[in-house]
């Protein structure tokens, strides 16, 4: 089924590489695929998430992606939707947004410490002072990990969150991974060698290596990632349902990509407490 969408209703939020088109229709979040295979990334990576104990062992949540085909600007478009997880009255408040309004931008004192482990730190707890989230440097390491299994380059500051309503916090759901597994083919061109494009990928928001953001944060606050460890039978077959979405020209390409993405980054880093496979 194709959803209809009108241009004048949509929302646009901006990223970090540009804006992102989303619609809310029927109790659901819609969003298009804008520089590749977005839609494919975050419904695969949610399904893969259903497999660790985020949500049994931690107090933790993600956000359920499924692909969705949408009728907008006048053709069809690739695009994933999700359920609406806010509680009437309730707000998604970016951190870039939580520190700006206390007066305190997070780029003017995050630059001025001396290392990435100082700057997680810093980031993780105070954000637990502003909100009463005392697990919230845990909440952060896991964000990092899960970025750094499935490669996801564009965890700027407003795609760290938590939700308020009425002056209290809770944690916000991991959303928003749709820049994971190479998806934007226009950073990472089909034609390239996707060893090449995993080694010179870099973490946001410290613009560090995936390796030694994590390797930080579990030197902080733990592990929290449990998840087992993916077989490329595995794989593909969670890829096959979402790639019917997409030309057949491309698909044999994205399943590789995706394929090699996990495969080579899922036993990394290789240090005490790494990804439990």
């Amino acid at each position: 089924m194709t959803v209809q969408f009108v241009t004048n209703e949509k929302v646009a939020e901006t990223s970090s590489k540009g804006n992102q088109e989303k619609w809310k229709d029927g109790g659901r979040w819609y969003k298009l695929d804008q520089f590749g295979y977005e839609g494919l990334a975050e419904t695969v990576i949610s399904r893969l998430l259903e497999r660790s104990s985020i949500e049994t062992a931690t107090p933790f949540r993600f956000v359920r992606y499924r692909m969705a085909r949408m009728h907008v600007h006048g053709r069809d478009r690739n695009g994933c939707s999700s359920e609406n997880f806010l509680l009437p009255g309730e707000s998604i408040i970016t951190l870039s947004h939580l520190f700006k309004r206390e007066g305190r931008p997070l780029k003017d004192f995050l630059l001025r410490l001396p290392s990435d482990r100082k700057r997680i730190a810093r980031l993780a707890e105070e954000t637990a002072a502003l909100t009463g989230l005392e697990l919230f440097p845990q909440y952060l390491t896991l964000l990092f990990e899960v970025d750094a299994l499935f490669l996801n380059d564009d965890r700027h500051l407003n795609n760290i969150a938590v939700l308020e309503k009425d002056g209290q916090f809770d944690y916000c759901p991991i959303f928003d991974n749709g820049a994971g597994l190479l998806s934007n083919v226009q950073m990472a061109p089909m034609d390239i060698d996707p060893a090449a494009l995993i080694r010179s990928a870099k973490a946001r928001p410290f613009n560090t290596t995936f390796n030694r953001q994590v390797i930080h944060a579990r030197s902080l606050y733990g592990p929290q990632l449990h998840i087992p460890q993916f077989s490329e039978e595995t794989l593909r077959r969670e890829l096959e349902e979402p790639l019917t979405y997409y030309a057949q020209r491309d698909r044999g390409l994205i399943a590789d990509r995706v394929c090699r993405t996990i495969l080579m980054r899922q036993g990394k880093p290789k240090t005490r407490g790494a990804i439990r496979c």
